[in-house]
């Protein structure tokens, strides 16, 4: 009876997830789904924006920070990436994790000449615990029943011609293979 409370403590806590380690870098595909927990996601005018918005379609929800020179270097693929992405029906959600809130993503939007993202914030500061993100940027990759099926730990190059299999593979909720990989981004000077 103390070991079934455990475990059932434990999954409660968010322990059932699998660990993911601090330096991992590159795709990792999960053997089964991971529930996503519910995470207080708000946009430009902090009205509720979070996943549960988003039921029934495949997801690719990116963390960032405005101060990740990964992510700010990754940020421009994505909003290349974002209508095409869209039309085959899987939504982009790139989730600033800043301390600043939409202040921060307004600003860096901006200067990058970012155009088709949407302000999305963590004004909770809890998305990054919540979902084991153990640096940025990292990117999760969400089936149609909201389960994280696989993520990528670091930048890529995800407008490029290699990430398109595994995101039409997400689009159509075929199994993903880490043949389909993108190349990570060569981080050099901010934009």
């Amino acid at each position: 009876m103390r070991r079934r409370a455990f475990i059932l403590t434990a999954l409660a806590m968010g322990l059932g997830r699998p660990a993911f380690a601090k330096g991992a870098r590159g795709l990792v595909i999960h053997d089964s789904p991971i529930p996503v927990p519910a995470l207080d996601i708000r946009d430009a005018e902090s009205k509720p924006a979070g996943l549960d918005l988003l039921a029934g379609k495949p997801v690719l929800l990116n963390l960032w920070a405005s101060w990740c020179m990964p992510c700010i270097a990754e940020l421009p693929a994505l909003d290349r990436l974002k209508p095409g992405l869209e039309a085959k029906g899987v939504a982009l959600v790139a989730l600033s994790l800043d301390r600043s809130g939409k202040i921060a993503v307004a600003n860096t939007f901006a200067r990058l000449g970012i155009k088709a993202l949407d302000i999305r914030t963590d004004e909770t500061r809890s998305a990054a615990e919540k979902l084991q993100a153990p640096a940025l940027p990292v990117t999760l990759l969400i089936d149609r029943q909201g389960r994280e099926i696989g993520r990528f730990i670091g930048a890529a190059e995800w407008d490029g011609a290699e990430a398109s299999r595994l995101l039409d593979a997400l689009a159509s909720g075929a199994r993903l293979t880490p043949d389909m990989a993108p190349p990570p981004v060569k981080v050099g000077t901010a934009p």
